[in-house]
């Protein structure tokens, strides 16, 4: 089963809390999350309740500092389980909404998507297979925003504030 430990302080110290299964809101169990244990499964953290604000995208491992999981502060305040890890990955980027202008599909990890398409904004896309990371700037850096198959018509439909994609990453080949 799925499951993963969130610590309020460093090095696994501190308050914890264990969430089994698919997702929780952490408001009321912890204050701050400043290490996290990932017994199993692939999990989306989130900044805010209600699985809003910054996403952080784990898999099995231990954390012993937020920084590890390239977190930008010491708020983590709801997580879900990822589905669809396994198997084939395919994806569809456009360069216009509602899946208009330019396509590109991909495959397989994309350290730099400028290298390989000559755009820098993504404005839409189709996940056709698999689970996918968007990263803000080239080698898997900046904001996180995770993708599940499904049609995505407008880059706030993944929750980000602006198209920039500078890298894309499959979920189970991390």
């Amino acid at each position: 089963m799925e499951n993963i430990v969130f610590y309020e302080d460093r090095d696994f110290h501190g308050k914890s809390y264990v969430c089994k299964g698919n997702s929780a809101d952490l408001q009321g169990f912890i204050r701050r999350c400043n290490s996290v244990k990932v017994e199993a499964g692939w999990w989306v953290l989130y900044e805010r309740n209600s699985f809003m604000g910054y996403q952080y995208v784990i898999g099995p491992g231990e954390y012993n500092d937020y920084r590890h999981w390239m977190g930008f502060n010491d708020c983590v305040r709801s997580c879900r389980i990822i589905n669809n890890v396994k198997g084939t990955c395919k994806l569809r980027v456009f360069d216009r909404p509602n899946f208009e202008g330019h396509s590109l599909e991909l495959t397989e990890n994309t350290k730099s998507i400028q290298e390989k398409w000559l755009r820098h904004q993504v404005q839409s896309c189709k996940v056709l297979e698999g689970s996918w990371i968007f990263y803000e700037h080239p080698n898997f850096s900046g904001r996180q925003y995770m993708l599940e198959k499904g049609d995505y018509l407008h880059h706030s439909a993944w929750g980000a504030l602006k198209s920039n994609v500078g890298s894309i990453r499959i979920i189970m080949g991390l």
